[in-house]
């Protein structure tokens, strides 16, 4: 393939992909290895064809001494050479791999994308460039494969994922190699690529020899070859499992809540996607979410037992209450407790809830324009009280301790708990309801139940009508 043809493809890729726009903003990871100096120069090479701005990026690791500064004086002469600026960093990897309990390929890993990210917003930057290509890519389906992955594992790296971008991960290392020898480009190799000490230079070194020497196959082309198809796949499944969140989510609002009834009537392929969703949606981040995780949410989902819980990292908890499966932050309180005096004529405000109770008394001809009133839904939030019933200080409030009402239409009174149990409310929902109340009797379960010892008659002759609205929604009534 000759350098024209090499660039061409590469450009491909940019378009098919949709990689980046005219007039980017690209930081460029460069290591000083063949890969990252080639993705660079190809860069240079179609700068001005779609008007980029560029800026490389290198991070020495501190881990190969003299070596290492030798790597990062090479990039400082290169990208001089070539009109691009630099940014370096020193990160003492191996004293944050200690600190961090991880690997020090994990730690140089973090280490790298966290200055490239900060770079990114320190110049205003759209994408970070890096230069994983072909053989990269299968060397990570390998050992996704040894880790016992599932279908997300098979496709390995996406040439495009969030700000990330991957131009060269059709490329063959053989290609990269070419294309830098036909340019008469020098790169920096490091040592340790030589080394058993690290998972993927076995893969590449010892097992990849050792298959294509047995098998008599290239087990590059052939795992790439499969991360392919299987991407193919799974953009089907993420678009199924996208419309059943859609059908399935009952409240972003604080934490998630996904219906139970509704993931037990999906395929456990789709259900674990969507549990993945949820997790992601709360934590931004699909990363300490693993398979047994998921499983156990599943299970817990399966056994529909309320008041059961799962916890996770994170500090997230996932609770199974009342056919609601709720992602949340774990010790989180729902609502502090609150309690105004109602303003009989006028308008009383709860912060905690940005919503106001307004209050109006009615009598005479005002009652006979309201027409049967009696007939309005106990879910409404409008609704009708007999004021002379109502002769103390009446308050909006959030529960207590020994609360009671007698719900309308009913022979009895109950425990307000006994209701709310009765009525399937999730516990996480029960302290920010909104109650009217005398003391300990409840006069009005806003947006529920109002009490048949202070419901208006048709014979009432004042009427307190009270009315919530709940501001944050635009005025909306949506108790």
């Amino acid at each position: 393939m000759d350098n024209k043809s090499f660039v061409e493809q590469i450009k491909n890729n940019i378009l098919e992909q949709n990689l980046l726009d005219q007039n980017s903003r690209i930081i460029v990871g460069v290591s000083g290895g063949a890969d990252s100096v080639c993705l660079l120069k190809v860069l240079l090479d179609i700068k001005d064809e779609f008007n980029l701005t560029l800026c490389a990026v290198h991070v020495n690791h501190g881990l190969r001494g003299c070596e290492a500064d030798n790597d990062q004086s090479y990039v400082e002469k290169l990208c001089r050479d070539w009109g691009i600026p630099l940014k370096t960093y020193f990160v003492d990897i191996k004293a944050l791999s200690k600190k961090l309990g991880i690997s020090e390929e994990e730690a140089g890993r973090e280490a790298r994308y966290k200055l490239f990210n900060k770079v990114l917003q320190n110049t205003g930057s759209q994408f970070i460039a890096v230069a994983h290509n072909r053989d990269d890519q299968a060397e990570t389906v390998m050992l996704n494969i040894l880790r016992g992955s599932g279908l997300d594992g098979l496709c390995g790296m996406s040439m495009k994922q969030g700000r990330i971008i991957r131009p060269l991960l059709n490329i063959s290392r053989k290609q990269i190699l070419k294309y830098l020898e036909n340019n008469s480009i020098h790169y920096c190799t490091d040592s340790s690529n030589v080394s058993s000490e690290y998972a993927r230079n076995r893969v590449r070194n010892e097992l990849f020899p050792a298959i294509k020497k047995m098998f008599g196959i290239n087990p590059v082309n052939q795992l790439y070859r499969l991360s392919f198809l299987v991407s193919e796949d799974r953009e089907l499944l993420d678009q199924v499992a996208k419309n059943s969140y859609e059908a399935v989510v009952l409240s972003e609002e604080d934490g998630v809540e996904l219906s139970a009834v509704g993931l037990r009537t999906l395929s456990n392929a789709i259900s674990k996607r969507i549990i993945r969703m949820a997790w992601e949606r709360i934590n931004s981040s699909r990363k300490n979410l693993e398979s047994v995780h998921v499983d156990q949410i599943l299970t817990l989902c399966q056994n529909n037992r309320t008041g059961k819980k799962v916890k996770l990292k994170n500090g997230i908890e996932v609770l199974l209450s009342y056919d609601r499966l709720i992602f949340t932050k774990a010790g989180k309180k729902y609502g502090k407790p609150y309690s105004y005096p109602v303003n009989k004529e006028s308008f009383t405000e709860v912060k905690e809830l940005n919503a106001t109770l307004e209050a109006k008394v009615l009598s005479g001809n005002e009652i006979m324009q309201l027409g049967d009133f009696s007939t309005v839904n106990e879910t409404s939030l409008v609704q009708f009280f007999d004021l002379d019933k109502l002769n103390g200080e009446i308050v909006v409030r959030s529960r207590l301790d020994g609360d009671r009402i007698r719900p309308y239409k009913s022979n009895g009174e109950k425990k307000l708990k006994k209701f709310f149990i009765d009525q399937k409310v999730p516990v996480e929902k029960r302290n920010i309801i909104p109650l009217v109340a005398l003391g300990n009797k409840i006069a009005w379960i806003v947006g529920m139940r109002t009490s048949e010892d202070y419901r208006a008659r048709k014979d009432t002759r004042k009427i307190l009508m009270l009315s919530w609205s709940n501001l944050k929604d635009g005025g909306e009534n949506n108790a």
